[in-house]
C-alpha cells in the first residue's frame, strides 16, 4: 500500500516534470532576432500539453495528423521522458517494499543488541569507583547485567551473526545507552526494587527483562523516539517487533534454550505474495479502475481519496489472484488498513464496496477460490 501510493505521487511529480518541459520548448526566445508569436506559442504549449496526457492516458505515444510536428515531438519526447522516469521509479519502489519489511527485522536485532548494551552500562555504572555528590543513592546488590537472560542473549551466536550480517551496532551511540539507564531504568520503580535483592529466581529473571521490554523500550518516550529516529516506519513496525522479541526471551526457559524468531515462516513465499500483489495491481490497473467505476456509479471515482482507491484495488488484486486466500479473510485485512491509515469513514466505505463487488464477481464466475480460499469466514 504504501509502495503505491510513494509511486503514486511519484507519478504524477513525473507528469509535472514533463509538462515543465514542454513549457520550456514553446517559450519565447529572447535572443532571436525573429518577431516572437506569444499567442501562437502558448498554443503550441497548450495543445503539446493536452496530446501529452492523452498518451499517458492511452500509454502510447500521442497521435494527431492536425497538430504541427514540433507539437507532436513535443508532447511523445515528454511521454517517453515520463515513461523512463517511472519505470525506473516502479522498480525503486519495489526494491524499498522488501527492504521495508526486512526492516522489521532489523528492529528486532537492535531491541535484542540494546537490552545486551544496556546490561553492558548497568556493570559499568556499578563498577564506578567515584559518583558525583549530587547523584541519587542507588541499590547495586545487583544490576541488569546478572540477569540469566541478558546472558543468554550476550552469548547467543547467532545473535552476533545476525547483527554483523545486518550491520547493526549501538556502539556509535554509547551516549544515548547510558542516557537510557540513567533517565529510564534507574528511575524506574520495578528495575530499583529488583536491584535491591542480590540473588534471582529464573522466573524473577524473566520478569524483569519482559517489563524492560514491554514497559520500557517500547512505551518509554526517550527510548522509543530514539528508535523512531532510526527508523522512521518504527511506529507501523513496532508491534511486530514487539511479538518477536516477546518470544525470543522467552524462550530462554524452554528445554532447547533461547533461540532467535524468523521474521515469517516461510519468507520465500511472502516474498513472492508481496511482488506478484504489487506487479499485479500495477499491470492490471485499468482493469480494476473499471471494476471500481462500474461499482461507484453514484460516486465521482476521481473524488474517491487516493490511498482508499488504492486499497480497493489492492483488495480486487488479492480476491482476483490468491484462490487460496478467503474472501473474507482479504475484505476484513483491506477494511483494517482503510481504518488505519485512511479516512475516519474509509473502513466502512471500503466494506461496503468490496462486499458487493466481491458478490459481483462471483456471480460472473471471475471470482475461484480453492483450498484454504474455499472458506468463506461468514
Amino acid at each position: 500500500m504504501q509502495a503505491l501510493y510513494a509511486l503514486r505521487q511519484a507519478e504524477f511529480s513525473n507528469q509535472q516534470l514533463a509538462l515543465d518541459g514542454i513549457a520550456d520548448l514553446f517559450q519565447p526566445d529572447l535572443n532571436s532576432m525573429q518577431p516572437q508569436d506569444k499567442r501562437q506559442l502558448e498554443g503550441y504549449r497548450q495543445l503539446a500539453g493536452l496530446l501529452f496526457e492523452e498518451a499517458i492516458k492511452a500509454n502510447q505515444p500521442a497521435q494527431d495528423d492536425d497538430a504541427p510536428t514540433k507539437v507532436l515531438k513535443a508532447a511523445n519526447d515528454g511521454f517517453v521522458f515520463y515513461q523512463i522516469r517511472t519505470k525506473k521509479d516502479r522498480q525503486h519502489f519495489a526494491q524499498m517494499m522488501l527492504k521495508q519489511v526486512n526492516g522489521i527485522y532489523e528492529d528486532y536485532i537492535r531491541v535484542l543488541l540494546l537490552l545486551i548494551e544496556l546490561g553492558h552500562a548497568a556493570r559499568i555504572d556499578r563498577e564506578r569507583q567515584y559518583r558525583d555528590v549530587d547523584e541519587a543513592p542507588f541499590p547495586f546488590e545487583s544490576a541488569l547485567n546478572d540477569n540469566s537472560v541478558i546472558k543468554a542473549l550476550a552469548d547467543l551466536q547467532t545473535l552476533q551473526n545476525e547483527a554483523l550480517r545486518h550491520n547493526i551496532s549501538w556502539a556509535e551511540d554509547l551516549g544515548f545507552i547510558r542516557k537510557a539507564l540513567r533517565e529510564v531504568l534507574k528511575t524506574d520503580d520495578t528495575y530499583r526494587a529488583y536491584c535491591e535483592k542480590r540473588t534471582h529466581t529464573a522466573d524473577e529473571d524473566q520478569a524483569l527483562i519482559q517489563y524492560v521490554l514491554r514497559t520500557l523500550i517500547f512505551k518509554h518516550e526517550v527510548i522509543r523516539d530514539h528508535l523512531a529516529e532510526i527508523d522512521l516506519s518504527w511506529a507501523e513496525n513496532s508491534e511486530v517487533v514487539r511479538g518477536l522479541a516477546i518470544r525470543t526471551l522467552k524462550s530462554a526457559q524452554s528445554p532447547t534454550g533461547l533461540k532467535l524468531e524468523p521474521l515469517t515462516d516461510d519468507w520465500e513465499e511472502d516474498e513472492r505474495f508481496l511482488n506478484t500483489l504489487f506487479q499485479n495491481a500495477l499491470n492490471n490497473d485499468a482493469d480494476y479502475e473499471q471494476l471500481l467505476t462500474d461499482q461507484l456509479r453514484n460516486w465521482d471515482v476521481e473524488r474517491v481519496a487516493m490511498l482508499d482507491k488504492i486499497i480497493l484495488k489492492l483488495a480486487v488484486c488479492e480476491l482476483l489472484n490468491f484462490p487460496n486466500i478467503p474472501v473474507k479473510v482479504t475484505i476484513n485485512e483491506y477494511i483494517e488498513l482503510a481504518k488505519a491509515y485512511s479516512t475516519p469513514k474509509s473502513g466502512k466505505f471500503v466494506n461496503g464496496i468490496l462486499d458487493n463487488l466481491s458478490e459481483k464477481l462471483q456471480a460472473t464466475g471471475r471470482l475461484r477460490k480453492s483450498g484454504r480460499g474455499l472458506l468463506d469466514n461468514k
